[in-house]
């Protein structure tokens, strides 16, 4: 199927407002313009009261197994409700052995997920070896949430094994601070970022929060992006659509909350799966994804 989507307000990194036209082939971006298609027949859909972002991508911490229904009620009001086409499952271990069985069993889980899904690993840093390294990259495991507190001793690890370990997918660290005062925190913040810079390691200084969407940084960071979170030519046809009040588009963008705003529309791969307050959840419909080249599309300096 080919259509038209005219006037959008398109949102990117959260700030940038662009006014383009969309032609859409087969539920992808075909191409992208400023101006209108005035030489094609197809059909049009004008969104110009609509602010428009990519499809959410959000951290999913933990994901137990429950009953179908309750799996159901949980991913539909914390996640499609909000806008969100791809989740980021993370999986804990307590060591590197556990890896394989718990990959497993969360994979065989999550076949009923009505959206795309990736999966990173959550590991106490005491436990954090250039084998378990070797493993996520086996597995295209592309983030490493390390487990630390006040006693973490952040030079304890031989990060320039971990960094060999690294060989041609450098894997993202994220620390996730528990039981540690604030000003301890902020202590240990700097020695991590001084200990990553040194040993020029991809990282993030915090752990994002659950059932919020990822900052386009850390999906580059991961390698989620360019297949997820961003509207490109030749991408998924993955959006949200935010009701805004006429002539207040430049107002809406600068507060719009993914809090406190539920889009009014989400498609997933071309497909509607929220209008208004009804939820599409068609299990099964998603699929494992994995990263190919973490970090490969990093606009940023990467350390």
């Amino acid at each position: 199927m080919e259509y038209i989507i005219e006037a959008a307000n398109v949102v990117k990194n959260k700030s940038t407002l662009l006014h383009t036209n969309l032609l859409v082939k087969n539920n992808k971006i075909h191409y992208m313009k400023e101006g209108p298609f005035t030489n094609s027949r197809s059909m049009r859909m004008d969104i110009s009261p609509y602010v428009l972002t990519s499809g959410h991508v959000m951290l999913v911490d933990n994901l137990e197994q429950m009953p179908f229904p309750q799996f159901k009620q949980f991913i539909t009001e914390n996640y499609l409700k909000k806008g969100c086409t791809t989740l980021l499952s993370l999986i804990s271990v307590h060591r590197e052995k556990e890896l394989v069985q718990t990959l497993k069993r969360a994979r065989t889980f999550l076949l009923n997920s009505p959206i795309d899904y990736y999966f990173a690993v959550r590991i106490p840093f005491d436990k954090l070896t250039p084998s378990f390294v070797r493993q996520c990259r086996r597995y295209k495991i592309s983030a490493i949430f390390l487990q630390m507190d006040d006693t973490t001793e952040l030079s304890s690890v031989p990060w320039g094994w971990i960094k060999d370990a690294l060989y041609q997918f450098p894997v993202t660290f994220l620390p996730c601070w528990q039981n540690i005062s604030p000003s301890k925190k902020n202590k240990k913040k700097k020695e991590w970022k001084l200990i990553m810079k040194e040993e020029k390691l991809t990282h993030s200084t915090e752990c994002p929060e659950q059932g919020k969407p990822l900052d386009l940084d850390l999906l580059m960071k991961i390698g989620i992006y360019p297949s997820k979170g961003d509207l490109r030519v030749g991408g998924e046809l993955d959006y949200n659509l935010y009701l805004s009040p006429e002539g207040h588009i430049i107002e809406t963008i600068e507060n719009l909350d993914y809090d406190s705003h539920i889009p009014e529309v989400t498609v997933q791969k071309g497909t509607v799966i929220k209008a208004g307050d009804d939820v599409l959840f068609r299990p099964g419909f998603g699929k494992e994804c994995t990263v190919t080249i973490p970090g490969h599309f990093l606009l940023s300096e990467k350390f």
